[in-house]
């Protein structure tokens, strides 16, 4: 499948949440630096990219055996850690398959730093995550289809 097609899918998906997200950032405090609001942040970025683009030109190939694998363990990754909510795991779902296959962007946020100290950056045009050695070990770990490099 071309890289525009799926971004027309994803796109179809996403409607149904146009109600329901703000498509502004007036809902998040300008200095909440909580993880929490960082990644909504960065969600709502992708989410207003989705809705506002055309992709039309794209026409990279996308492995339909990796987009089955990343689907396969953002529902692995929800069933562990928030099994209850469907609606948020179809919504991330939507953004995580965008970032990797049509953005290239990394899973998180490039500037963002976790409480284990791993943060996600750019440098010289590339994403670095320094917490991807050790996580794209673990099963069903989605490093294996995030851009950021290992540091």
């Amino acid at each position: 499948m071309k890289s525009s097609e799926l971004f027309l899918k994803l796109q179809k998906r996403m409607e149904q949440y146009k109600s329901k997200v703000k498509p502004d950032n007036d809902c998040f405090y300008e200095n909440d630096t909580s993880i929490q609001s960082i990644v909504s942040k960065y969600n709502l970025e992708s989410f207003n990219e989705i809705m506002n683009s055309s992709y039309e030109e794209l026409d990279d190939e996308v492995n339909e055996e990796e987009l089955k694998d990343l689907i396969h363990r953002i529902d692995n990754y929800f069933s562990l850690y928030a099994p209850d909510d469907e609606k948020f795991k179809e919504f991330i779902k939507i953004i995580s398959i965008y970032l990797v296959f049509i953005a290239k962007k990394p899973l998180h946020p490039p500037g963002i730093r976790f409480s284990n100290g791993t943060t996600v950056y750019e440098k010289d045009d590339y994403y670095y995550c320094t917490g991807k050695k050790v996580f794209i070990n673990d099963e069903l770990s989605l490093c294996k289809y995030c851009i950021a490099r290992c540091e």
